[in-house]
């Protein structure tokens, strides 16, 4: 498929997928049309795309999904190190929870201030 077609598959800009096959985490073949050349990506380059883009969501950096993509897929990257990575994003996840916490709070307590404030003044 065609870049086009692949972003409409994935939901992702066309910019987005020539950055990540710039880092490395996809790549595609060249297909000549003419005296053009196009890139022409396989099916299984969606799922790739698809699991970056939810380990983005999940706070994964692109070098960390690229070492988890390339040595942990293939079966080369060692279990202690598998149960390293995990158990460093789950520390970082709690104390991203424990921010998201603490603001959730300070928002709550402005919206009940600016609310007791707003039936003050009806």
């Amino acid at each position: 498929m065609l870049i086009g077609e692949l972003s409409k598959a994935t939901g992702l800009s066309k910019d987005t997928i020539r950055f990540y096959e710039k880092m490395g985490l996809i790549s595609g073949g060249d297909r000549p049309a003419g005296s053009r050349l196009y890139k022409e990506y396989s099916p299984e380059v969606v799922e790739r795309l698809m699991m970056i883009s939810r380990g983005k969501g999940l706070g994964f950096t692109l070098q960390e999904i690229r070492q988890l993509l390339n040595e942990w897929g293939g079966g080369n990257m060692p279990k202690q190190e598998q149960i390293a990575t995990i158990e460093r994003k789950v520390v970082e996840i709690g104390h991203k929870m424990q921010q998201l916490a603490e603001i959730k709070a300070y928002l709550l307590e402005k919206l009940n201030l600016l609310q007791q404030d707003r039936n003050a003044n009806v």
